[in-house]
């Protein structure tokens, strides 16, 4: 019980970091793949000194672990740009909660790795989060080609991704620690996409600019997946899905206050759905494990 608890509240940190993300994406004057390889460079250098300071090793154990992580690290990179760009082509709010469609794909990928049966309740849980997605996103899904729309469909495919490199990471290197694993992932990032970096912008950037990407590689990248890997361990797949869906509703909180994107009535009701699934997945989850 207590065990479970601290891995939640773990879960929560990493969450409430995450959510963090949006504001980045519109604040940073890059586009999404320079701030995706930048990010992790700073992530890098960030986890490479953890390691050192706390005398830790980041090898990984063999050419099988390497190719996996590294393989994993590919996925992550492309999660990250898609899930960046829907958020600036469109509004934090739609970029964050089309991503969200990601429990939902979790919860029916999921048993391909650990062969338990979806229960009645995944279902219902699931339902009511992608209805309260779509209740947030309102009028913003009728026309094809707005920006709204685009911004769901590559918040979409940034959902696909991260779904299947979460389940990959928990269930093919369990015992690959978490700092471990964001390591060698970023590392991964930061290579492939060295050279599309906007050098030319980037050269420009003030101190000001510097200060939110350094925030961004240390605290809502090394530190946020850090914490969200560890969970990973010892959660279930599905729960962490879940209750990630606080992030769109911390996350147009947040763009209310410092950019100005007023949540309407129907980001405050779909916003409540998903609270309530992502409480109720929390309390049934220490219960089945007291149990």
């Amino acid at each position: 019980m207590p065990h479970t608890k601290n891995h939640l509240s773990v879960l929560y940190v990493a969450v409430f970091l995450l959510s963090l993300n949006g504001l980045f994406s519109k604040l940073i004057p890059l586009d999404a793949i320079s701030i995706t390889q930048l990010r992790s460079v700073i992530a890098v250098i960030t986890l490479l000194c953890f390691a050192l300071i706390g005398r830790r090793g980041y090898r990984l154990s063999g050419l099988r672990e390497y190719a996996g992580v590294y393989l994993l690290g590919v996925i992550l990179g492309l999660h990250w740009i898609t899930f960046f760009y829907a958020m600036q082509i469109s509004t934090v709010a739609i970029g964050m909660l089309s991503l969200f469609t990601y429990p939902v794909i979790t919860v029916f990928l999921e048993p391909l790795f650990n062969k338990v049966k979806i229960k009645a309740f995944d279902l219902i849980a699931v339902v009511m989060v992608f209805l309260g997605i779509m209740i947030m996103l309102g009028e913003d899904l009728n026309e094809f080609d707005s920006s709204a729309m685009q911004g769901v469909l590559w918040g979409v495919i940034s959902a696909v991704l991260f779904s299947i490199r979460n389940l990959m990471q928990k269930y093919k290197h369990p015992n690959v620690p978490s700092d471990k694993l964001i390591l060698h992932q970023v590392v991964m990032v930061s290579v492939i996409l060295l050279m599309f970096v906007d050098i030319d912008t980037t050269l420009l950037f003030n101190v000001y600019d510097w200060m939110l990407l350094i925030l961004l590689g240390v605290i809502s990248t090394a530190t946020a997946h850090s914490l969200l890997s560890y969970s990973l361990k010892y959660l279930s797949a599905k729960t962490v899905a879940t209750i990630s869906c606080l992030q769109p509703v911390l996350a147009a909180i947040f763009a209310g206050f410092v950019l100005n994107e007023i949540p309407n009535g129907g980001v405050i009701v779909g916003g409540f759905i998903i609270v309530s699934v992502a409480f109720y997945e929390s309390v049934s989850h220490i219960k089945s494990t007291k149990s």
